[in-house]
């Protein structure tokens, strides 16, 4: 049931922009990788709050102190927390920038994979895994960044540099992180601008960068009901004009439809 995925388009784009890196610190990174997937973020069996609490405490052991990290946890959800990073420019002459990635994932039933969907599995060059992809990998990237950059004694922004982990993107029942803190603790993420996922990026055959794609807005749900009323009448009688029947004939109409495209500005 689960496909095989390779990474997000940022994790490809970053790491194949970058040099070669040493042993160690390709361990480093697939340890964080490795960590927040492996935590259950779901939202029927699992926490936000442990992805965030764990990458807070790598953020801790790589120098960030005080206010520089903080996790929001929105009253009455303990399970739905959220984290915001910031590497302070000393100057800063523009505003900040945002790293954006949400750490929540879809439902995972056990008996529907092959695999466990919370265990990390390499195969043939592919991972696999719940979140392996959306959007785990971004998260992983994001923080593995902010530890280097704040480790690197020569770094000297000349802005601001906010990480944001939320919770809430995948599932309607949960709070939306980044809602919750544009609402309650704005000034924590005001940005110039944010990067965040969607897109995607392209590797030659060599491995060499092709494209990196910018996308501009995302297609959202949209719930209708529908309610059919008739006269009804008894079952030993059935009548051929059943609200059921106009029910389903509905449905069959909703189904045949294609949207045009339709080009914006």
């Amino acid at each position: 049931m689960n496909a095989k995925v390779l990474a997000s388009g940022a994790l490809l784009a970053l790491t194949a922009a970058a040099p070669a890196q040493p042993d160690a610190e390709r361990a480093a990174f697939r340890a964080i990788y490795e960590e927040l997937l492996e935590i259950d973020s779901s939202p029927t069996t699992g926490s936000c709050t442990k992805v965030v609490r764990a990458a807070e405490s790598r953020l801790r052991a790589a120098g960030f102190a005080g206010d520089t990290v903080q996790v929001v946890i929105p009253d009455g959800r303990p399970e739905d927390g959220n984290l915001v990073a910031r590497i302070k420019a000393t100057n800063p002459t523009r505003k900040a920038v945002l790293l954006l990635a949400h750490i929540d994932v879809v439902d995972a039933r056990r008996e529907d994979w092959e695999r466990d969907p919370f265990t990390l599995v390499e195969e043939n060059g592919y991972f696999y895994g719940r979140g392996s992809a959306d959007d785990k990998s971004m998260a992983a990237v994001f923080l593995d960044l902010l530890i280097r950059l704040e480790q690197e004694r020569d770094f000297a922004p000349k802005r601001d540099l906010i990480m944001a982990l939320t919770c809430g993107e995948e599932t309607s029942n949960r709070v939306n992180g980044v809602d919750y803190l544009l609402t309650n603790h704005r000034e924590l993420i005001d940005a110039a601008f944010a990067i965040n996922e969607g897109a995607g990026g392209l590797l030659s055959a060599e491995g060499k960068p092709v494209v990196l794609e910018v996308q501009a807005g995302e297609k959202i749900h949209q719930v209708f009901a529908l309610e059919v009323v008739n006269p009804g009448g008894h079952s030993s009688r059935p009548e051929p004009d059943n609200a059921i029947y106009r029910l389903a004939d509905a449905t069959m109409k909703v189904a045949e439809v294609s949207f045009p495209l339709e080009l914006t500005p």
